[in-house]
């Protein structure tokens, strides 16, 4: 998650820290095109509003972010995500078990990532989460070499 700082609907400042509580936060009901405060990246109230800022986002910074809409009954629906890019360390993830799956040497222009290790991940509908194709597993940033204790 991280944080962005908006002056009349515009992103001005992206933040990975909290910038604590107070009345610069932006309320939920306030429409966001005119807006000033902060807000989290899992703080929108539609899709037209994630995919809106993506592309001011992407211009700011010349990064890839993307538009989240994880479903009804889900919370948060709306967000936006720094897209993951060639080179970030991955591993897979199914039922609390990580597996270290190396890092990304591919990305195609559907979301289909593929590692070094051979595993390829497709973009999940328009959500946040890459499943292995004919698999079960799901792409997680970062090495995690874990296993369910449960088990």
């Amino acid at each position: 998650m991280f944080y962005i700082r908006i002056e009349k609907g515009l992103p001005k400042e992206i933040s990975d820290k909290n910038p604590g509580s107070g009345p610069h936060w932006i309320k939920g009901a306030t429409k966001l095109s005119k807006a000033t405060g902060w807000l989290s990246s899992r703080d929108f109230a539609s899709f037209a509003d994630a995919e809106s800022m993506v592309k001011y986002l992407v211009a700011m910074t010349g990064e890839t972010y993307l538009p989240v809409d994880e479903g009804s009954g889900t919370y948060p629906r709306y967000r936006v995500i720094k897209a993951p890019k060639v080179g970030d360390e991955v591993s897979r993830c199914f039922n609390g078990d990580y597996y270290p799956c190396g890092k990304i040497t591919k990305i195609t222009p559907t979301w289909q990532v593929t590692t070094d290790g051979g595993q390829k991940f497709r973009r999940f509908k328009a959500s946040g989460g890459w499943r292995e194709t004919g698999r079960g597993f799901w792409m997680v940033a970062g090495v995690h070499d874990e296993r369910n204790p449960s088990f």
